[in-house]
């Protein structure tokens, strides 16, 4: 491999990594006014690049929607979505959820041996489960931060972990959440999710 290349990719696994900071980043916690300024200021320099068709269009909707929403709008999305009990609109995030039909099914055990195999173990004080969207975003950062240090042999549990959990469960939530009423800013951000999740099964194809 010429150093050329081996620049080139640790460039790419650079951009890979901040685009996945920023997936997290929707679903990790409540929003706060730094992050949307944050968010804001990602999604204008990022508005007009072209990478590629579906994420651009995914990227150019969530940057004049940011623009627009105010940030309490967007923590009562937060809030109905993934926080109150009792809300109609409450959304899962995790694989199982959507893989067998219920939380804590045997697609658990078989996410758990990739992570065991990238030897990543959850930290305790985290209370939610190891298959939730941020969490399996998480561990695919964690993976390519190994690729990126010289660590080529997590390739395939990145390619297992995309095929088999994190596509899939994104489909679906995407499909769950187009249901919802009155609720945009979420609904954008998992369609960008969506077209981020097609541009790495290209990369992981090649």
């Amino acid at each position: 491999m010429s150093k050329q290349t081996e620049l080139t990719d640790r460039d790419l696994s650079r951009i890979r990594l901040r685009f996945l900071d920023l997936l997290k980043s929707f679903f990790q916690d409540v929003p706060d006014a730094e992050r949307l300024s944050r968010w804001r200021g990602i999604f204008v320099a990022l508005d007009g690049q072209h990478v590629a068709r579906n994420l651009d269009n995914a990227i150019h909707e969530l940057s004049e929607l940011l623009a627009t929403m105010s940030l309490q709008q967007i923590q009562d999305e937060h809030y109905s979505l993934f926080v109150d009990p009792y809300s109609k609109q409450l959304l899962p995030l995790t694989a199982a959820y959507y893989i067998d039909g219920k939380s804590f099914g045997p697609s658990l055990a078989r996410y758990r041996d990739i992570m065991k195999e990238g030897q990543l173990v959850k930290e305790n004080e985290v209370t939610d489960s190891e298959d939730s969207l941020p969490i399996m975003l998480d561990v695919l950062i964690a993976l390519i931060q190994e690729e990126k240090q010289g660590d080529t042999g997590t390739r395939h549990l990145q390619d297992q972990l995309l095929q088999e959990f994190l596509v899939p469960t994104v489909k679906a939530i995407s499909s769950h959440i187009s249901t919802t009423s009155n609720i945009e800013f979420y609904v954008k951000c998992v369609a960008f999710l969506v077209a981020y999740l097609e541009l790495e099964q290209g990369l992981l194809e090649e």
